[in-house]
């Protein structure tokens, strides 16, 4: 499984066996005038590392992320490109590697 580190914070793509859950989150970085193009995977893992933090964890687990865009795309040269971003909040033990 992939894992990546932002912010101190783990971002796994699987759930390790020692992760210990304790709540989900999800992230949306939109808008007509949001500039997703310009933004990047570390713009939503920076908005989630947040949360995280609050919620007293040290990781995302089941991490899934990705990039799209709608049809008003079609209809002009309008920028509205979205990030998203989700998965478990987990606290994984301070030695963790990123591989299992």
């Amino acid at each position: 499984m992939y894992a990546s580190k932002y912010e101190d914070i783990w971002f796994i793509e699987g759930n390790p066996l020692d992760a210990r859950v304790i709540g989900s989150t999800q992230a949306k970085l939109n808008g007509l005038f949001f500039q997703g193009q310009l933004k990047s995977l570390n713009d939503v893992k920076k908005k989630m590392a947040k949360e995280i933090r609050k919620s007293g964890g040290n990781a995302l687990v089941n991490f899934k992320y990705g990039q799209k865009s709608s049809f008003w795309s079609s209809i002009g040269s309008w920028d509205d490109m979205s990030w998203q971003g989700s998965g478990d909040i987990a606290v994984v033990p301070a030695d963790y590697e990123g591989s299992d």
